[in-house]
């Protein structure tokens, strides 16, 4: 199967759903989601939430009103995100509170988060369905906060002696959560029991964790004319990725020293940002992560040999290895 294809003809009708569940009035409110939601984005999630749903048996338009849910959800985090990382750019264009102001960013992002709502409460779910799927969604949105406000605690404490332990506790719920949730609701759209539902949860946990290597590795070592984000943007904001502790935990101590002298600076410039790429290539910090991300990925195909092999498998799987060859 042609996964880059699958991923296309997928992302088309989510985004087609996406727009219709967004308000035009008022403008001053919710013009600007549209507009922000149209910049693109890879849609993973959704896609994967139909890919389940497939995977276990049930039909695409069954688990599409969850899949636009998680994406809708997933939009809502990006906007709040880039301004609490004071980030510049994104998919290539200013972020919201660049273009609009902090107050506006704020606001347009509770407003897409009240969306997510009354996009599934317009639909035709049995109630008790809807309240099932309302209390899983809930357990993973409280997961990616809690991911965010410990990932933001390191920095208010200028804290740079994070563990793995630590980033994996971060990252499973910050990414991984929503990646599970994403899955599991295509299981549950398609009527799976609990260990198919659980083997789904599993499978998108797995995967998200690979996903927020991959994209901590291709922030530092993607092609520019491919990638949409500014290069090093993540050392520029201080991030403790994996690469990050794991240059500081086995750098040399004078190449440690120098890094921690980088990263505890407010603004670092695009020299000090190379220089520190330098680093996490020399010490073998960028192919550590690169290593972790496909052991993730194993582990996410090894929770596909729970389900029935109906070709779902084979979709998953490729998707799977998708994340970790992506280029952008």
């Amino acid at each position: 199967m042609d996964i880059p294809d699958y991923i296309r003809s997928r992302a088309e009708k989510i985004e087609q759903a996406l727009y219709r569940d967004i308000p035009s009035e008022p403008k001053a409110v919710y013009g600007m989601l549209g507009d922000f939601i149209a910049r693109g984005g890879k849609r993973i999630r959704p896609v994967l939430t139909l890919a389940c749903a497939s995977a276990c048996g049930g039909r695409e338009e069954d688990a599409l009103p969850y899949a636009v849910a998680v994406e809708l959800f997933h939009n809502f985090t990006l906007i709040h995100d880039d301004l609490e990382d004071r980030s510049p750019m994104r998919r290539g264009r200013p972020t919201v509170h660049e273009e609009f102001g902090d107050a506006i960013a704020i606001n347009s992002g509770d407003a897409l988060y009240t969306v997510v709502w009354a996009s599934l409460l317009s639909k035709e779910i049995p109630p008790e369905k809807l309240a099932q799927a309302e209390r899983l969604m809930v357990s993973a949105f409280s997961r990616v906060v809690e991911g965010q406000g410990i990932e933001l605690n390191w920095y208010r404490e200028d804290r740079f002696d994070v563990s793995e332990g630590d980033y994996f506790r971060m990252a499973g719920g910050k990414t991984a959560a929503l990646i599970g949730a994403a899955c599991e609701l295509g299981a549950f759209s398609a009527g799976a029991g609990d260990d198919g539902r659980a083997a789904m949860r599993e499978f998108g946990e797995a995967i998200g964790l690979a996903f927020q290597i991959k994209d901590d590795v291709l922030n530092l070592t993607a092609d520019p004319s491919k990638y949409r984000k500014k290069i090093g943007e993540d050392i520029m904001e201080g991030k403790r990725s994996l690469i990050t502790i794991h240059l500081l935990a086995n750098a040399p101590a004078e190449m440690k020293r120098r890094a921690v002298e980088i990263f505890a600076k407010e603004k670092k410039t695009e020299a000090e940002v190379r220089e520190i790429i330098s680093m996490a290539k020399e010490a073998g910090s960028v192919d550590y992560a690169s290593r972790a991300a496909e052991e993730y990925v194993g582990n996410s195909k090894a929770a596909l040999s729970r389900i029935k092999d109906g070709g779902g498998r084979e979709l998953l799987s490729g998707l799977a290895d998708y994340i970790v060859s992506r280029e952008k």
